[in-house]
């Protein structure tokens, strides 16, 4: 694949694709080209997943297109739907117009068709858009992702740093498998150029699988800190996320309503093709959270 279209790439997981794809002709979509401070040797182009106008100019002379945008919480107009399902249907309808065949498409594990769960229909239905497109697609489904400038670990180890007390929402005992950043990055370039990944999905997991409780421990041991947990009811979170989602994010808990809908559902899997991908044992989430320590 000599050009490579990557949307959401200067974020979290795409800044760790690019440096796996640094041999590549790589294209970044941008809602705003001045604002991106470091985008390396990578073209970039405006454009934004919700304006279909701007896509097709964006895909021009592209060989492969990888899909990563997505929200983890709602605001104002920005629903689920419609970033991640709809944002999704315009990329699949552009990069079809303009001849792309290759789509390589990131998911979320535990995607489903199940209002109940807005974040997770909404990935289903852009999964059911990708499989629909008439193009050579593959979707990544991971579990949690964790490395320097991840939205969930290093939420948690700040909680664990300032609060007196640790405290742990519901039972603790939903399952995760936290996957490494770079290790869903090296899946991605796995996959770019194999003929065997189209038209399959794949769930990726971390080396080792771990309640939400032994997460908090983990990330504890690797800050030296020894405090008491405190389970709070769910309920009783859910009051608190309301009543303060009018304030500033950096005075909201470090938790959205949707995270605490999905405590309900392990994020786990028994069929995690990480090791197959990048031809070695994942690492796991204790063995991989020196940046914390860094930070």
């Amino acid at each position: 694949m000599a050009r490579i279209l990557i949307t959401g790439g200067t974020g979290f997981v795409g800044s760790e694709i690019r440096k796996a794809l640094a041999d590549r002709e790589l294209r970044l979509l941008v809602r705003d080209p001045s604002s991106v401070r470091d985008a390396g040797a990578a073209e970039l182009v405006r454009g934004d997943v919700l304006d279909p106008a701007s896509l097709e100019p964006a895909m021009a002379g592209v060989d492969a297109v990888i899909h990563l945008v997505a929200i983890i919480e709602e605001s104002g107009d920005k629903t689920f739907d419609l970033v991640i399902r709809q944002g999704s249907e315009n990329v699949v309808t552009a990069a079809r117009n303009a001849g792309v065949r290759r789509l390589v498409h990131m998911s979320a594990l535990g995607a489903q068709p199940n209002p109940a769960y807005p974040y997770l229909n909404a990935k289903w239905g852009a999964e059911q858009a990708v499989r629909q497109s008439g193009l050579d697609w593959t979707i990544i489904r991971p579990s949690v992702i964790f490395g320097p400038r991840d939205g969930f670990v290093n939420v948690l180890a700040g909680l664990i740093r300032r609060a007196p007390i640790i405290p742990v929402v519901g039972s603790g005992e939903s399952k995760f498998q936290p996957v490494a950043v770079g290790e869903v990055a090296a899946v991605y370039r796995a996959v770019l150029d194999d003929p065997a990944a189209i038209g399959q999905t794949y769930e990726l997991g971390g080396g080792e699988t771990y309640s939400y409780e032994e997460m908090l421990d983990v990330i504890a041991a690797q800050l030296g800190k020894r405090k008491p947990k405190l389970h709070l009811p769910v309920g009783l979170m859910r009051t608190v996320v309301a009543l303060s989602s009018p304030l500033p994010k950096s005075l909201r808990p470090p938790v959205t309503k949707e995270q605490l809908n999905m405590l309900a559902l392990d994020n786990c899997t028994d069929q995690s093709a990480t090791a197959a991908l990048i031809g070695r044992q994942p690492i796991a989430l204790r063995d991989g959270l020196e940046y914390l320590s860094q930070a």
